[in-house]
């Protein structure tokens, strides 16, 4: 989860709050996976095994997620797919290369908010397009980053069907698109891994209403967001 609290920081520093376990997309107040640099079993719920394949089993329904190990390693195969007005983004177009910076980077995926009390988890879907992090700003380059949305629900107890919160931005000088009950997002499981769809009904103070609706998919080991190489278009 440091991926995301990392970017959490560098994209929406402004609108950050004080924490609560109302909305988490934007604070911090989720407990953190252990520190993953070493490459030696550690502990992972009831289990051990290497840090890359410590994830979460979200398939029991009207359970919270269960921390356990991945048999083989999924990261790969995560994906998320949005369709924008009639702009559609399909993380599966870039070539799974994963990447550990923040220039030029495909960020994508399911992030699992473990809540610090224990009572309740949340599911963030993400596709962002990321530039630049705001500390590596190319100035000759000044554009931050391309498509970049977020779908959220919580509490999540596995598989079922949800109503949870939506935001779009085209780029940082395009207008925001946000509402807090605007989407419908199913969720389904196999073999571990969630998999699942939105539709959203979204609106900017702006710019009027879009609609942004998807699919995603989530391995054990992949409940938080991959990084992969990406290459902007001009």
């Amino acid at each position: 989860m440091k991926t995301f609290a990392l970017l959490s920081l560098v994209l929406f520093g402004a609108c950050a709050t004080e924490p609560t376990d109302d909305f988490s997309p934007l604070d911090e107040h989720a407990v953190p996976n252990p520190d993953g640099k070493s490459d030696d079993a550690r502990a992972c719920g009831t289990e051990a095994c290497m840090p890359r394949l410590c994830g979460y089993d979200c398939s029991t329904r009207g359970e919270q997620c269960t921390e356990t190990c991945a048999d083989v390693e999924g990261r790969a195969n995560a994906f998320v797919k949005a369709t924008i007005g009639s702009v559609t983004v399909d993380s599966r177009d870039t070539p799974y290369v994963p990447v550990w910076d923040l220039d030029n980077v495909l960020v994508y995926g399911c992030e699992l908010w473990d809540f610090s009390n224990q009572e309740k988890d949340g599911l963030q879907i993400q596709l962002t397009q990321l530039r630049h992090s705001s500390f590596t700003v190319n100035p000759n380059d000044p554009r931050r980053h391309d498509h970049d949305l977020f779908v959220y629900v919580a509490p999540f107890t596995g598989p079922g069907s949800y109503r949870g919160e939506g935001m779009y931005h085209a780029n940082q000088t395009a207008p925001t698109y946000y509402a807090k009950d605007a989407c419908s997002v199913d969720v389904d499981a196999t073999n571990g891994a969630i998999h699942g769809t939105f539709d959203c009904r979204i609106s900017s103070q702006t710019s009027g209403a879009i609609d942004m609706r998807g699919e995603f998919g989530c391995p054990v080991d992949a409940m938080s967001p991959v990084f992969s190489r990406w290459t902007p278009s001009l």
